[in-house]
Protein backbone atom coordinates (compact mmCIF):
# COMPACT_ATOMS: atom_id res chain seq x y z
CA UNK A 1 0.00 0.00 0.00
CA UNK A 2 2.98 2.48 0.83
CA UNK A 3 4.62 1.70 -2.59
CA UNK A 4 1.69 2.54 -4.66
CA UNK A 5 0.47 5.55 -2.07
CA UNK A 6 4.28 7.15 -3.31
CA UNK A 7 4.17 5.98 -6.73
CA UNK A 8 0.47 7.64 -6.60
CA UNK A 9 1.90 10.59 -5.27
CA UNK A 10 4.87 10.65 -7.93
CA UNK A 11 2.82 11.08 -10.93
CA UNK A 12 3.50 14.51 -12.88
CA UNK A 13 6.49 15.15 -11.11
CA UNK A 14 9.23 17.08 -13.19
CA UNK A 15 13.09 17.16 -12.42
CA UNK A 16 13.10 20.88 -13.36
CA UNK A 17 10.17 21.40 -10.26
CA UNK A 18 11.34 23.24 -7.07
CA UNK A 19 10.84 21.81 -3.73
CA UNK A 20 7.44 24.08 -3.67
CA UNK A 21 6.01 23.08 -6.49
CA UNK A 22 6.83 19.41 -5.90
CA UNK A 23 4.86 19.62 -2.52
CA UNK A 24 1.93 21.47 -4.15
CA UNK A 25 1.84 18.40 -6.49
CA UNK A 26 1.78 16.21 -3.61
CA UNK A 27 -0.85 17.84 -1.85
CA UNK A 28 -3.00 18.16 -4.42
CA UNK A 29 -2.89 14.40 -5.55
CA UNK A 30 -3.08 13.41 -2.18
CA UNK A 31 -6.79 15.25 -1.76
CA UNK A 32 -7.49 13.87 -5.08
CA UNK A 33 -7.23 10.24 -3.81
CA UNK A 34 -9.47 10.89 -0.15
CA UNK A 35 -11.93 13.14 -2.08
CA UNK A 36 -12.24 10.01 -4.99
CA UNK A 37 -13.00 7.42 -1.83
CA UNK A 38 -15.34 10.29 0.45
CA UNK A 39 -17.50 11.26 -3.38
CA UNK A 40 -17.51 7.26 -3.84
CA UNK A 41 -18.89 6.57 -0.79
CA UNK A 42 -21.00 9.77 -0.32
CA UNK A 43 -22.86 8.74 -3.65
CA UNK A 44 -24.17 5.44 -2.48
CA UNK A 45 -25.16 6.66 1.02
CA UNK A 46 -27.04 9.16 -1.08
CA UNK A 47 -28.31 5.74 -3.08
CA UNK A 48 -28.96 3.83 -0.42
CA UNK A 49 -30.70 6.73 1.40
CA UNK A 50 -33.32 7.52 -1.60
CA UNK A 51 -31.80 9.99 -3.33
CA UNK A 52 -30.31 8.28 -6.81
CA UNK A 53 -30.48 11.21 -8.98
CA UNK A 54 -28.16 13.09 -6.38
CA UNK A 55 -26.23 10.40 -5.95
CA UNK A 56 -24.47 10.92 -9.55
CA UNK A 57 -23.50 14.70 -8.28
CA UNK A 58 -20.11 13.11 -6.31
CA UNK A 59 -19.65 10.43 -8.38
CA UNK A 60 -19.01 12.80 -11.22
CA UNK A 61 -15.64 13.99 -9.01
CA UNK A 62 -15.09 10.61 -9.72
CA UNK A 63 -15.02 10.49 -13.57
CA UNK A 64 -13.41 14.26 -13.45
CA UNK A 65 -10.39 13.01 -11.10
CA UNK A 66 -10.28 9.50 -13.86
CA UNK A 67 -9.98 12.30 -16.68
CA UNK A 68 -7.92 14.84 -14.93
CA UNK A 69 -5.26 12.77 -13.24
CA UNK A 70 -3.91 10.74 -16.46
CA UNK A 71 -3.53 13.93 -18.01
CA UNK A 72 -1.68 15.42 -15.81
CA UNK A 73 0.60 12.41 -15.68
CA UNK A 74 1.30 13.02 -19.24
CA UNK A 75 1.48 16.89 -19.43
CA UNK A 76 2.82 17.62 -15.43
CA UNK A 77 0.81 20.67 -15.79
CA UNK A 78 -0.05 21.50 -11.96
CA UNK A 79 -2.06 24.60 -12.86
CA UNK A 80 -4.66 22.52 -14.47
CA UNK A 81 -4.73 20.29 -12.20
CA UNK A 82 -5.10 22.15 -9.57
CA UNK A 83 -7.64 24.62 -11.34
CA UNK A 84 -9.85 21.84 -12.13
CA UNK A 85 -10.02 19.89 -8.23
CA UNK A 86 -10.72 23.28 -7.44
CA UNK A 87 -13.41 24.35 -9.39
CA UNK A 88 -14.96 20.81 -8.96
CA UNK A 89 -14.23 21.36 -4.91
CA UNK A 90 -16.31 24.47 -5.17
CA UNK A 91 -19.17 23.79 -7.82
CA UNK A 92 -19.82 19.97 -7.10
CA UNK A 93 -21.08 20.82 -3.54
CA UNK A 94 -23.95 23.51 -4.67
CA UNK A 95 -24.90 21.39 -7.46
CA UNK A 96 -25.47 18.59 -4.96
CA UNK A 97 -27.59 20.73 -2.93
CA UNK A 98 -29.75 21.89 -5.43
CA UNK A 99 -30.52 18.70 -6.83
CA UNK A 100 -31.40 17.97 -3.13
CA UNK A 101 -34.05 21.00 -2.52
CA UNK A 102 -31.82 23.70 -1.10
CA UNK A 103 -30.14 24.48 2.08
CA UNK A 104 -32.81 22.73 4.51
CA UNK A 105 -33.71 19.43 2.24
CA UNK A 106 -29.69 19.27 1.46
CA UNK A 107 -28.49 19.29 4.84
CA UNK A 108 -26.25 22.51 3.89
CA UNK A 109 -23.60 20.15 2.18
CA UNK A 110 -22.96 23.29 -0.06
CA UNK A 111 -20.91 24.43 3.35
CA UNK A 112 -18.02 21.89 1.47
CA UNK A 113 -17.41 24.75 -1.18
CA UNK A 114 -16.04 26.30 1.57
CA UNK A 115 -13.29 23.72 0.99
CA UNK A 116 -12.03 24.97 -1.93
CA UNK A 117 -11.23 28.67 -1.12
CA UNK A 118 -9.29 27.22 1.69
CA UNK A 119 -7.70 24.79 -0.06
CA UNK A 120 -6.13 27.51 -2.35
CA UNK A 121 -5.26 29.47 0.70
CA UNK A 122 -3.39 27.08 1.74
CA UNK A 123 -1.50 25.67 -0.88
CA UNK A 124 -0.22 29.79 -1.23
CA UNK A 125 -2.70 31.01 -4.11
CA UNK A 126 -3.61 33.68 -2.74
CA UNK A 127 -5.20 35.60 -5.84
CA UNK A 128 -7.13 31.92 -6.83
CA UNK A 129 -8.74 32.06 -3.35
CA UNK A 130 -10.31 35.34 -3.54
CA UNK A 131 -11.64 34.53 -6.48
CA UNK A 132 -12.64 31.13 -5.55
CA UNK A 133 -14.32 32.76 -1.94
CA UNK A 134 -16.52 34.71 -4.35
CA UNK A 135 -17.41 32.17 -5.98
CA UNK A 136 -18.52 30.99 -3.09
CA UNK A 137 -20.63 33.83 -1.56
CA UNK A 138 -22.29 33.80 -4.93
CA UNK A 139 -23.39 30.25 -5.33
CA UNK A 140 -24.60 30.65 -1.33
CA UNK A 141 -26.89 33.73 -2.30
CA UNK A 142 -27.65 32.01 -5.46
CA UNK A 143 -29.38 29.21 -3.79
CA UNK A 144 -30.86 31.31 -1.28
CA UNK A 145 -32.96 32.66 -3.24
CA UNK A 146 -33.97 29.89 -4.99
CA UNK A 147 -34.63 28.04 -1.97
CA UNK A 148 -38.53 28.89 -1.83
CA UNK A 149 -38.54 27.17 -5.57
CA UNK A 150 -36.21 24.04 -4.54
CA UNK A 151 -37.83 22.90 -1.59
CA UNK A 152 -40.08 20.47 -3.89
CA UNK A 153 -37.38 18.76 -5.08
CA UNK A 154 -36.44 17.02 -1.49
CA UNK A 155 -35.86 13.67 -1.61
CA UNK A 156 -34.45 12.65 1.46
CA UNK A 157 -36.90 11.88 4.91
CA UNK A 158 -36.40 14.39 7.71
CA UNK A 159 -34.08 11.91 10.02
CA UNK A 160 -32.15 11.09 7.03
CA UNK A 161 -31.40 15.25 6.75
CA UNK A 162 -30.80 16.22 10.28
CA UNK A 163 -28.07 13.37 10.10
CA UNK A 164 -26.54 14.16 6.96
CA UNK A 165 -26.91 18.27 8.57
CA UNK A 166 -24.63 17.35 11.86
CA UNK A 167 -22.43 15.33 9.57
CA UNK A 168 -21.76 18.01 6.78
CA UNK A 169 -21.13 20.38 9.57
CA UNK A 170 -18.68 18.74 11.92
CA UNK A 171 -16.55 17.15 8.92
CA UNK A 172 -16.55 20.26 7.43
CA UNK A 173 -15.59 22.24 10.39
CA UNK A 174 -12.93 19.26 11.59
CA UNK A 175 -11.02 19.79 8.35
CA UNK A 176 -10.90 23.60 8.19
CA UNK A 177 -9.50 23.22 11.59
CA UNK A 178 -6.89 20.77 10.09
CA UNK A 179 -5.96 23.06 7.20
CA UNK A 180 -5.70 26.32 9.36
CA UNK A 181 -2.97 24.04 11.37
CA UNK A 182 -1.59 23.11 8.59
CA UNK A 183 -1.08 26.32 7.05
CA UNK A 184 0.20 28.30 10.57
CA UNK A 185 3.07 30.50 9.81
CA UNK A 186 2.48 30.72 6.14
CA UNK A 187 3.32 27.79 3.76
CA UNK A 188 7.04 27.90 5.28
CA UNK A 189 5.76 26.88 8.72
CA UNK A 190 3.94 24.27 6.33
CA UNK A 191 7.09 23.27 4.90
CA UNK A 192 9.03 23.48 7.90
CA UNK A 193 6.84 21.23 9.90
CA UNK A 194 7.17 18.46 7.46
CA UNK A 195 10.74 18.73 7.45
CA UNK A 196 11.28 18.44 10.78
CA UNK A 197 9.17 15.30 10.50
CA UNK A 198 11.75 13.88 7.78
CA UNK A 199 15.03 15.08 9.04
CA UNK A 200 14.80 13.31 12.23
CA UNK A 201 15.37 10.36 10.94
CA UNK A 202 17.47 11.26 7.54
CA UNK A 203 20.28 13.97 7.01
CA UNK A 204 19.04 17.37 6.12
CA UNK A 205 19.87 17.02 1.82
CA UNK A 206 17.91 13.16 2.01
CA UNK A 207 15.15 14.81 3.83
CA UNK A 208 14.80 17.77 0.63
CA UNK A 209 15.37 14.91 -1.52
CA UNK A 210 12.26 12.96 -0.47
CA UNK A 211 10.54 16.41 0.10
CA UNK A 212 11.44 16.97 -3.77
CA UNK A 213 10.36 13.64 -5.28
CA UNK A 214 8.33 10.55 -2.69
CA UNK A 215 9.83 8.54 -5.38
CA UNK A 216 12.91 8.77 -3.77
CA UNK A 217 12.07 7.04 -0.79
CA UNK A 218 11.26 3.44 -3.28
CA UNK A 219 14.02 0.70 -2.74
CA UNK A 220 16.74 1.08 -5.60
CA UNK A 221 18.77 3.42 -7.06
CA UNK A 222 20.56 5.33 -10.17
CA UNK A 223 23.76 5.63 -11.31
CA UNK A 224 25.69 8.98 -10.10
CA UNK A 225 29.13 10.67 -10.57
CA UNK A 226 29.77 11.24 -6.78
CA UNK A 227 33.13 11.94 -4.41
CA UNK A 228 32.76 9.73 -1.27
CA UNK A 229 34.67 10.67 1.86
CA UNK A 230 35.73 8.20 4.53
CA UNK A 231 37.11 8.55 7.93
CA UNK A 232 38.46 6.50 10.92
CA UNK A 233 39.97 6.66 13.94
CA UNK A 234 43.37 5.59 13.73
CA UNK A 235 44.51 3.67 16.72
CA UNK A 236 40.74 3.65 17.88
CA UNK A 237 41.02 -0.09 19.12
CA UNK A 238 43.52 0.76 21.33
CA UNK A 239 42.34 3.87 22.77
CA UNK A 240 39.07 2.46 23.98
CA UNK A 241 40.56 -0.89 25.17
CA UNK A 242 42.05 1.13 27.78
CA UNK A 243 39.14 3.42 28.59
CA UNK A 244 35.77 2.92 30.28
CA UNK A 245 31.89 3.29 27.75
CA UNK A 246 31.66 6.63 28.80
CA UNK A 247 35.13 8.12 28.22
CA UNK A 248 34.78 6.37 24.87
CA UNK A 249 31.25 7.83 24.03
CA UNK A 250 32.34 10.88 24.89
CA UNK A 251 35.51 10.98 22.67
CA UNK A 252 32.66 10.11 19.50
CA UNK A 253 30.20 12.39 20.35
CA UNK A 254 33.25 15.08 20.59
CA UNK A 255 34.75 13.84 17.54
CA UNK A 256 31.85 13.24 15.33
CA UNK A 257 30.43 16.90 16.58
CA UNK A 258 33.64 18.46 15.30
CA UNK A 259 33.30 16.25 11.82
CA UNK A 260 30.28 16.24 11.18
CA UNK A 261 29.45 19.71 10.61
CA UNK A 262 32.28 20.28 8.26
CA UNK A 263 30.69 17.78 6.10
CA UNK A 264 27.26 19.58 6.17
CA UNK A 265 28.89 22.95 5.31
CA UNK A 266 29.80 21.74 2.13
CA UNK A 267 26.89 19.84 0.90
CA UNK A 268 28.16 16.61 1.80
CA UNK A 269 25.26 13.53 2.93
CA UNK A 270 26.91 11.17 5.60
CA UNK A 271 24.67 8.31 5.19
CA UNK A 272 26.76 5.65 7.64
CA UNK A 273 28.66 6.23 11.19
CA UNK A 274 29.90 2.36 11.62
CA UNK A 275 31.64 2.18 15.04
CA UNK A 276 34.73 5.06 14.97
CA UNK A 277 34.03 6.17 10.60
CA UNK A 278 32.12 8.08 9.18
CA UNK A 279 31.03 7.73 5.29
CA UNK A 280 30.02 10.85 3.56
CA UNK A 281 28.34 11.50 -0.11
CA UNK A 282 29.24 14.47 -2.00
CA UNK A 283 27.15 14.47 -5.57
CA UNK A 284 23.80 13.06 -4.22
CA UNK A 285 21.08 12.65 -3.88
CA UNK A 286 21.96 16.52 -4.59
CA UNK A 287 23.37 16.77 -8.13
CA UNK A 288 26.49 19.35 -7.50
CA UNK A 289 29.08 19.42 -10.29
CA UNK A 290 31.90 20.29 -8.15
CA UNK A 291 31.56 17.54 -5.59
CA UNK A 292 35.28 16.23 -5.61
CA UNK A 293 36.20 20.09 -4.62
CA UNK A 294 33.60 19.87 -1.72
CA UNK A 295 34.09 16.54 -0.36
CA UNK A 296 38.18 18.27 -0.39
CA UNK A 297 37.44 21.28 1.57
CA UNK A 298 35.33 19.17 4.01
CA UNK A 299 38.16 16.98 4.72
CA UNK A 300 40.26 20.00 5.38
CA UNK A 301 38.01 21.44 7.60
CA UNK A 302 37.77 18.02 9.13
CA UNK A 303 41.45 17.90 10.13
CA UNK A 304 41.56 21.55 11.24
CA UNK A 305 38.68 20.91 13.66
CA UNK A 306 39.85 17.80 14.73
CA UNK A 307 43.28 19.87 15.19
CA UNK A 308 41.33 22.05 18.01
CA UNK A 309 40.07 19.34 19.81
CA UNK A 310 43.77 17.20 19.98
CA UNK A 311 45.24 20.23 21.96
CA UNK A 312 42.59 19.59 24.90
CA UNK A 313 42.97 16.21 24.48
CA UNK A 314 46.61 15.41 22.93
CA UNK A 315 46.08 11.41 23.87
CA UNK A 316 42.52 10.92 21.50
CA UNK A 317 42.83 9.32 18.26
CA UNK A 318 43.08 11.30 14.80
CA UNK A 319 40.46 10.85 11.75
CA UNK A 320 42.20 9.15 8.72
CA UNK A 321 40.52 10.30 5.58
CA UNK A 322 40.36 8.98 1.69
CA UNK A 323 38.30 10.56 -0.62
CA UNK A 324 37.73 8.93 -3.91
CA UNK A 325 35.84 9.95 -7.13
CA UNK A 326 33.81 8.14 -9.74
CA UNK A 327 30.75 6.61 -10.76
CA UNK A 328 28.52 4.63 -8.19
CA UNK A 329 24.73 3.11 -7.16
CA UNK A 330 23.11 5.55 -5.05
CA UNK A 331 19.70 5.12 -3.78
CA UNK A 332 17.78 3.26 -0.95
CA UNK A 333 19.20 -0.16 0.28
CA UNK A 334 17.58 -2.27 2.49
CA UNK A 335 14.05 -3.90 2.51
CA UNK A 336 10.10 -2.16 3.34
CA UNK A 337 10.56 -1.81 6.83
CA UNK A 338 14.34 -0.02 7.00
CA UNK A 339 16.31 0.98 4.45
CA UNK A 340 18.81 3.31 4.75
CA UNK A 341 20.19 5.50 2.03
CA UNK A 342 23.75 4.91 0.99
CA UNK A 343 26.07 4.70 -2.23
CA UNK A 344 28.19 1.07 -3.35
CA UNK A 345 30.43 0.11 -6.01
CA UNK A 346 33.72 0.16 -6.92
CA UNK A 347 34.29 3.68 -6.30
CA UNK A 348 33.13 3.83 -2.88
CA UNK A 349 35.36 0.53 -1.79
CA UNK A 350 38.65 2.42 -3.07
CA UNK A 351 37.37 5.41 -0.95
CA UNK A 352 37.58 3.13 1.92
CA UNK A 353 41.04 1.51 0.64
CA UNK A 354 42.40 4.82 0.42
CA UNK A 355 41.39 5.98 3.95
CA UNK A 356 43.47 2.89 5.39
CA UNK A 357 46.51 4.43 3.83
CA UNK A 358 46.04 7.56 5.15
CA UNK A 359 47.85 8.14 8.61
CA UNK A 360 46.53 9.83 11.37
CA UNK A 361 45.88 13.42 10.40
CA UNK A 362 46.46 12.84 6.98
CA UNK A 363 43.65 12.88 3.62
CA UNK A 364 44.49 10.77 1.15
CA UNK A 365 42.65 10.63 -2.76
CA UNK A 366 42.61 8.70 -5.88
CA UNK A 367 43.99 9.89 -9.51
CA UNK A 368 40.51 11.20 -10.18
CA UNK A 369 39.48 13.41 -7.81
CA UNK A 370 43.13 15.01 -7.80
CA UNK A 371 42.55 15.59 -11.38
CA UNK A 372 38.78 17.24 -10.57
CA UNK A 373 40.87 19.09 -7.83
CA UNK A 374 43.00 20.97 -10.72
CA UNK A 375 46.25 22.54 -10.17
CA UNK A 376 44.70 24.79 -6.75
CA UNK A 377 45.36 21.60 -4.71
CA UNK A 378 49.02 20.69 -3.29
CA UNK A 379 49.36 16.61 -3.50
CA UNK A 380 52.28 14.67 -2.62
CA UNK A 381 52.09 11.61 -3.99
CA UNK A 382 53.00 8.80 -2.47
CA UNK A 383 54.64 5.49 -3.81
CA UNK A 384 51.87 3.03 -5.79
CA UNK A 385 50.55 0.32 -3.82
CA UNK A 386 48.71 -2.85 -4.00
CA UNK A 387 45.19 -2.55 -2.86
CA UNK A 388 42.25 -5.25 -1.98
CA UNK A 389 40.54 -5.85 -5.09
CA UNK A 390 42.76 -4.47 -7.69
CA UNK A 391 44.61 -6.60 -9.81
CA UNK A 392 46.92 -3.17 -10.81
CA UNK A 393 48.27 -1.23 -8.25
CA UNK A 394 46.77 2.49 -7.64
CA UNK A 395 48.86 5.82 -7.06
CA UNK A 396 47.09 7.59 -3.91
CA UNK A 397 48.07 10.94 -3.23
CA UNK A 398 48.46 13.34 0.50
CA UNK A 399 45.98 16.27 0.15
CA UNK A 400 47.61 19.07 1.73
CA UNK A 401 46.02 22.22 1.06
CA UNK A 402 43.31 23.56 -1.92
CA UNK A 403 43.82 27.32 -3.34
CA UNK A 404 40.69 29.43 -2.01
CA UNK A 405 38.14 29.02 -4.17
CA UNK A 406 35.38 31.47 -5.84
CA UNK A 407 32.75 31.29 -2.92
CA UNK A 408 29.99 28.55 -3.97
CA UNK A 409 27.30 28.26 -1.86
CA UNK A 410 27.03 24.42 -0.27
CA UNK A 411 23.15 24.52 -0.57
Amino acid sequence: MRRLATRFLSIGADPSDDEDARLRKVVVLAAVAMVVVAATVWGLIYAVAGAPRSAFVPWSYVVVAAISVPLFARTRRYDALAATQLIAFLVLPFLLMWSLGGWIAGSAVALWAWLSPLAARTLGHRRAAVGLFGGFAMGTLILAYLEPRLGSAAELDPPVIIGFFVLNVVAVAGITLVLIDASTGGREGTLASMRGVVRRYFSADVADAILADPGRQELGGELAEVSILFADLGGYTTFSGDRSPHEVVDLLNTLFGAALPAIHAEGGTPVQLPGDAIMAIFGAPRRISDHAIRAARAALALQAACDTVAHEHPGWPRFRVGINTGEALVGNIGSDEFRNFTAIGDTVNMAQRLQTIAQPGQIVTGRQTAAELGAGAVIEWLDEVQVKGKADPVHPGVLVSLAPLKASSPG
